[in-house]
């Protein structure tokens, strides 16, 4: 870790992996650019990500001490039945991280508290208010910067506020569900029809920014024309009156997999025009995929499995899938979308599934089947007009890191305003 200069102010960033950090490393490298001095903590699979990205990250085993005996006794045995090697840098972290948290749930449950909590809840019982003390112990920040998420994503706000120093949380697109809370003195959001939804929640809405969503920005970004979208077409035999439905499937097979699966058996035998591209998750086995191309026919279902993601949803009509932020790239690419899951949350919670007409959500065979009925092959101007519509409501113009850069140095600004006062 480096000292920080004395005129230059520290930023503390603490988040966890997959869509979450990389939300947060746009900004955070906007913040460096604009003369901050940015800290990470990359908790569990964070880190590798945020080394990519030319950062630094620190851990839980920055935080542990040669007298935490019984925190490192807890992650010996919690990380040997835990610990996922492929996903977290090192046994050394994932024994520091569960070791220290679980000892943290003892302090504040007792003993037998925190074996029942940990019983019913495993790592979402976590609470980690000591170690993120430790954490604000080291890096002495100015700011924190955070997303939503109920372990030390949220202890850390907690921390914050116990030392007056201000918060800025970015919320991801399920963030908005309840156990998501995100108590920061100020929260970025991804599109407005959020905001509502936050603030029935408690949150004050002139705490809310909406800023939209780093994560969905490469979508503003992409430069892939016509031309290589017909030749991706080609290479796989799909011509270009054809619809090309591409099916994003969950790592394991479930009631939904087989409910999408059901839909497309009943609607391509009517429909000789269609052609399925099946994506198998990347964590999935393949074999699932295969067994769904023989399902459907291999004359009509094909394996989609090493072309980048963007290329596929730019090459594809419509995508079909389950719950999935992948649903919502698809849909600011203007494609049509069909979500097949168990219930019909999504504008519950804020999200703006049902404007503009680009998505259905469907919990039965029989309701994927109507859905998918009226799907058509769109002229590339429909498909354009559509995604040009989402894309204003959802904020993504290439410029949230931008936005949320902004909130951040706005809050800090605050602060100093009123320590000065």
């Amino acid at each position: 870790m480096n000292l920080p200069s004395p005129e230059r102010k520290r930023i503390l960033a603490v988040c966890y992996g997959g869509g979450h950090v990389l939300m947060l490393i746009p900004v955070l490298k906007q913040l460096e650019a604009q003369g901050f001095d940015v800290e990470i903590a990359g908790l569990t699979t964070a880190a590798a990500a945020l080394r990519k990205a030319g950062f630094e990250p620190l851990g839980f085993r920055d935080l542990i001490r040669e007298e935490d005996t019984r925190a490192r006794e807890h992650g010996e045995l919690l990380a040997a039945e835990m610990h996922q090697g492929s996903k977290v840098n090192s046994l050394e972290e994932s024994i520091a991280y569960l070791g220290l948290s679980y000892a943290d749930l003892e302090d504040q449950l007792g003993v037998e508290g925190a074996a029942e909590a940990f019983a019913e809840r495993g790592r979402q019982a976590f609470l980690p208010l000591g170690p993120v003390r430790r954490l604000f112990d080291l890096v002495q920040p100015d700011v924190l910067l955070t997303t939503n998420s109920p372990r030390a994503e949220l202890a850390s706000i907690r921390v914050a506020a116990e030392r007056g120093i201000p918060s800025v949380g970015v919320l991801d697109l399920f963030g908005l569900q309840p156990y998501n809370d995100i108590p920061a003195d100020r929260v970025c959001v991804p599109f407005h029809q959020a905001t509502s939804i936050l603030v029935d929640r408690g949150l004050k809405r002139e705490s809310l920014t909406v800023t939209g969503n780093p994560n969905f920005d490469w979508i503003h970004k992409l430069t892939g024309g016509a031309d290589q979208t017909a030749d991706w077409r080609s290479r796989h035999g799909v011509q270009s009156d054809e619809l090309l439905v591409l099916y994003g499937m969950k790592p394991n097979w479930d009631q939904h997999e087989e409910m999408i699966v059901q839909c497309l058996e009943q609607l391509i035998p009517e429909r000789p025009h269609w052609k399925v591209a099946v994506r198998p998750h990347p964590n999935s086995d393949a074999a699932l995929a295969q067994n769904v191309i023989q399902r459907l026919g291999p004359e009509i279902a094909f394996l989609n499995e090493n072309t980048p993601l963007s290329d596929a949803l730019t090459a594809c009509d419509a995508l079909i899938t389950h719950k999935s932020t992948v649903s919502v790239e698809a849909a600011l690419l203007g494609k049509q979308v069909a979500l097949v899951h168990s219930n019909h949350d999504y504008p519950t919670h804020g999200i703006p599934l049902h404007l503009f007409g680009w998505g259905t959500f469907s919990i039965t065979v029989a309701e994927g089947i109507e859905a998918l009925s009226h799907w058509k092959k769109d002229s590339p101007a429909q498909e354009a007009a559509r995604g040009a519509e989402v894309r204003t409501a959802w904020n993504c113009d290439g410029q949230s890191h931008m936005r949320i850069a902004a909130v951040v140095a706005q809050a800090l600004e605050q602060s100093q305003q009123r320590h000065a006062a």
